[in-house]
């Protein structure tokens, strides 16, 4: 298997921009082998925001005890589940033509890339982008980043927090949130939003610089 989503054009406005907000429940860290055992897909697009995909899989591992704590999710209820290669299709089409998003990024992307390789697939293409790190350059005024405390300011509800489907539906109202600062600032397309998100915090200036080329896609370190 060989398809890979696509990602929109960095000159497209990115009110027009399709935006897959993805968030991934694990066993445990990507370094101790951690599996997806949920993962979901909430679409924000011209400013309206929809639960495209959700998975509740067979990890292929144990739960651990405080991962059962935390999130619900049993070894009884993923019994019998599909595993990730059995919905990766699927999850791709979700992902086709739209910008990579999660809270804390690069976890949740290490853990799809670290699933698409091992069902022998590319990882989706184009630039992730983080919420944590666009709330440092848009809302500086937080001194706290987590999701918890940035949907609370914000007025988000979350009724299903630390499962996937809850946590990608309240992220892409924070992302939705962010974008209309992003406007009121001057950022007009996705290129401009990228170069947001990369720039350092030093960084004042209200215009974003053109960028010459996409960057290769991974996750931002914070």
């Amino acid at each position: 298997m060989t398809s890979s989503a696509t990602s929109p054009p960095l000159s497209l406005p990115i009110e027009h921009c399709r935006f897959a907000v993805v968030d991934v429940e694990t066993t445990g860290g990507a370094q101790s082998g951690g599996r997806i055992l949920e993962i979901a897909v909430a679409i924000l697009e011209r400013g309206t925001v929809h639960l495209a995909f959700q998975a509740l899989l067979d990890p292929g591992a144990p739960i651990p005890p405080w991962v059962t704590h935390l999130t619900g999710i049993t070894n009884a209820q993923v019994a019998g589940r599909p595993r990730f290669a059995h919905v990766a299709t699927e999850l791709l089409r979700a992902l086709d033509d739209a910008v990579f998003v999660a809270h804390s990024a690069r976890f949740d992307w290490r853990f799809l890339a670290a699933e698409c390789v091992a069902a022998g697939m590319p990882a989706p293409g184009g630039a992730p982008l983080c919420t944590v790190r666009l709330t440092r350059r848009l809302a500086p005024e937080l001194r706290h980043r987590g999701l918890d405390h940035v949907t609370a300011v914000f007025g988000i509800e979350n009724p299903a927090r630390h499962r996937a489907f809850g946590d990608a539906l309240a992220t892409a109202h924070v992302l939705r949130a962010l974008l209309e600062r992003a406007r009121q600032r001057g950022v007009e397309t996705l290129e401009h939003l990228i170069d947001l998100h990369d720039r350092p915090r030093h960084r004042r200036h209200a215009t974003p610089a053109v960028r010459p080329a996409l960057r290769t896609p991974h996750a931002t370190p914070e």
